[in-house]
């Protein structure tokens, strides 16, 4: 009898959403069997932590007392009760009697039990925590597949990730699906509302591997070849387009596809504002030549030095290509120094000197300009394919 009593008892605890303390036999002993806090939402951030927010039910607390898992943060957790903030608490690490998930028998497992001195009884508590060592991790790739007619498709895409060894206590929590949203950045007081992605009730397991389309939107695109002219020997090619997707993503993982190869792969900004600008190869039958012929004025007691340079670039390749031709800026030591421009520059981004060319198959373009100074050599002047008096 006694034996069928002690059957019956654990049948009620196992079927409970919350926990139980149960008298047992004749005596003064008490058996308590707990249930982890009902998940409602779990944040995973980028930066690797993990916030719960979950409800504590009032048939969950006895004693004032209920549980979390053994891994919290204390220093992140927050407890409410009826939109109120709760300060006045006690946490200490226990083992204890746990119904991890519905149907199975209680079991002895580690845990942080929270005693509130002050409750309304009855009433449910609102709780949020970050954990340690979660076990969850996500990060945002951004597939890019160029089309015919100039379009490209793009998709941004959560990659998210479950370890092997997740704690018993987060798969009992990941077992009753709550709703998961993945955080592109880590300043909670910052972000805007398109840095979050709201994947519903997604069911996540230990050990695997999710790829969630978050985003996609298709757009044109351009080749632009750019010449850092005091720099490099030939032009570098870019894939100019204007971002098609709504969401702030920070840096992403990104890969370029056309024909079934990924030409190239990197990291870049995602951002509405933000075009993209990625850099694709250099294109061999451009060419280009460089020169720099110093003159030097001894009765002009300022800018004794005029600087005179010379920059081609030719076309061999059988397309018409947009063509950019990127300078510095130099600026005299003492004196400002004075440019002279047969075609001045279409934009000037910073310290930066920009022209746009666009260069018909076999067409050769020559941008000349000048400029005075009171500084006779510049160091990358030495790279240059003539360089005359600056030395």
């Amino acid at each position: 009898m006694k034996r069928f009593l002690s059957v019956v008892l654990f049948t009620l605890v196992i079927g409970s959403a919350g926990a139980q303390a149960i008298r047992q036999g004749n005596g003064n002993d008490e058996i308590i069997v707990y249930r982890l806090p009902d998940p409602q939402r779990i944040y995973i951030y980028r930066n690797g932590n993990v916030v719960y927010d979950a409800a504590i039910p009032a048939s969950s607390i006895i004693n004032n007392t209920f549980i979390l898992p053994d891994n919290v943060r204390l220093d992140s957790m927050t407890i409410s009760q009826a939109g109120k903030r709760i300060y006045t608490y006690t946490t200490y690490t226990a083992e204890v009697l746990v119904v991890l998930r519905r149907g199975e028998m209680p079991r002895q497992v580690r845990i942080l039990q929270v005693y509130v001195p002050e409750l309304n009884t009855g009433a449910s508590l609102e709780i949020k925590y970050g954990i340690r060592n979660s076990g969850l991790s996500w990060n945002i790739l951004l597939d890019m597949e160029v089309t015919g007619d100039n379009n490209l498709n793009c998709a941004l895409i959560a990659e998210l990730r479950a370890a092997s060894d997740l704690p018993e206590t987060t798969r009992s929590i990941l077992a009753q699906n709550p709703e998961i949203i993945l955080a592109s950045a880590s300043n909670a007081l910052l972000e805007d509302s398109a840095a979050f992605f709201n994947l519903g009730k997604l069911s996540i397991e230990s050990n695997k591997r999710q790829l969630i389309k978050l985003e996609e939107g298709n757009t044109k695109y351009t080749i632009v070849y750019q010449w850092d002219a005091n720099r490099r020997e030939r032009p570098s090619a870019y894939l100019r387009a204007q971002t098609p997707l709504k969401s702030m993503a920070g840096q992403v993982q990104y890969y370029l596809n056309s024909g079934g190869i990924n030409y190239v792969d990197g990291q870049l900004t995602v951002s509405p504002d933000r075009p993209f600008n990625i850099a694709v190869g250099e294109q061999s039958n451009i060419l280009t030549y460089k020169s720099i012929v110093t003159a030097e004025f001894p009765e002009r007691e300022n800018l004794p030095f005029t600087h005179n340079l010379e920059y081609q670039v030719e076309n061999q390749s059988g397309q018409t290509i947009n063509l950019e031709i990127s300078i510095p800026v130099s600026y005299g030591e003492k004196h400002r120094t004075e440019y002279h421009f047969t075609k001045a520059p279409d934009e000037r981004p910073g310290d930066r000197m920009l022209w746009r060319y666009t260069v018909a198959p076999g067409q050769k373009i020559v941008l000349q300009f000048s400029y005075d100074a009171d500084l006779k050599y510049d160091p990358s002047y030495r790279q240059f394919d003539y360089n005359e008096g600056g030395r």
